[in-house]
């Protein structure tokens, strides 16, 4: 059964959904936040999946401290999630049905599922449909929520962009690299002579114009060599060292002279394609950095916002 992806994209917060599928032990309330309180069977669904990993990565004292960690990562969760839905409704906002049909037909699509396919994933995955509905309903309300209180409020100046290009010019460099295709000939019996012999001659049909796909079919005597031969794109310290040494001295089209593979053979390789190193301008960058600085500011508003609205509000958190 294909897993259902759920996630449709909030700004920051993590967002929680409810499954049926967990043992259920007598309810108890681990938190209370404004009038909305949690129950341990909530709790226990949302750790649910988690849980089940940590158990499979740990155990004894390191699965208790793991377990405990998810738990209050998970209270806390749950906690934030109430207080954004019900300040989105002090705010007036809303989240209409057909929005949530929307959201589910644009989740089927996503997942190649039709109707039946995502009806049978619901229940794999041990959800109620106007549970997951409600889930879905809250996640759309949040994000609005945030876009409207946080991702607004976000301003990136353009001095801030060109500090960051000049403090990070690193990372917009983009390296050298080839493109390769091979052909290998074995020393058969141990013959290296041989195999070098045939290495030369293959090397100088090509020089005079046989294509390197077809000799590599002609030589290996297998049609797929032609398609095969091309190994694919690599920088410097993906390929050996004899051969990236050879590969990235040829020009683009350039085949190499005879490389001895140990004492297997030898190969020729040629340079498909052939891109040298360069670095992005700022104005090809600023979108990358513009992307990046809204991420950080957007995170310290979130925080902020987040804090403040635990503030105001009550909770009180028994776990």
């Amino acid at each position: 059964m294909k897993k259902l992806s759920l996630v449709i994209g909030a700004l920051l917060p993590v967002l929680f959904f409810v499954s049926t599928s967990s043992a259920v032990e007598i309810d108890r309330v681990v938190a209370i936040v404004g009038p909305d309180v949690i129950t341990l069977s909530e709790l226990q669904g949302e750790m649910a999946p988690s849980l089940s990993q940590l158990k499979q990565r740990y155990d004894g004292e390191d699965l208790a401290r793991a377990e405990e960690k998810l738990r209050k990562a998970t209270v806390n969760g749950l906690v934030d999630k109430y207080l954004q839905v019900q300040e989105a409704k002090k705010e007036g906002i809303e989240v209409s049905k057909e929005e949530v049909d929307a959201a589910i037909d644009d989740i089927m699509k996503k997942n190649h599922m039709d109707k039946a396919a995502f009806d049978a994933a619901l229940e794999n995955e041990g959800y109620v449909a106007d549970d997951y509905k409600q889930n879905l309903s809250d996640q759309l309300l949040i994000m609005r929520l945030v876009g409207h209180d946080v991702k607004s409020k976000i301003t990136i100046k353009d001095e801030d962009i060109v500090k960051y290009y000049n403090d990070n010019k690193s990372k917009f460099v983009q390296p050298a690299s080839v493109k390769v295709a091979h052909i290998l000939f074995p020393a058969k019996d141990g013959d290296m002579d041989g195999a070098l012999k045939a290495a030369n001659e293959a090397r100088a049909e090509i020089e005079k114009g046989t294509p390197f796909e077809e000799m590599a079919a002609k030589c290996t005597g297998d049609e797929g060599a032609s398609k095969t031969c091309v190994l694919g794109t690599f920088g410097k310290g993906e390929l050996a060292p004899d051969i990236e040494a050879a590969a990235f001295g040829l020009k683009q089209g350039e085949v190499s002279q005879p490389i001895k593979s140990d004492d297997k053979g030898y190969q020729l390789i040629k340079v498909m394609e052939k891109t040298e190193a360069s670095s992005k301008t700022l104005d090809d960058a600023r979108p990358e950095i513009v992307q990046e600085l809204s991420s950080q500011q957007g995170e310290k508003l979130f925080a902020k916002w987040i804090g403040e609205l635990r503030e105001k509000a009550y909770v009180d958190v028994r776990e």
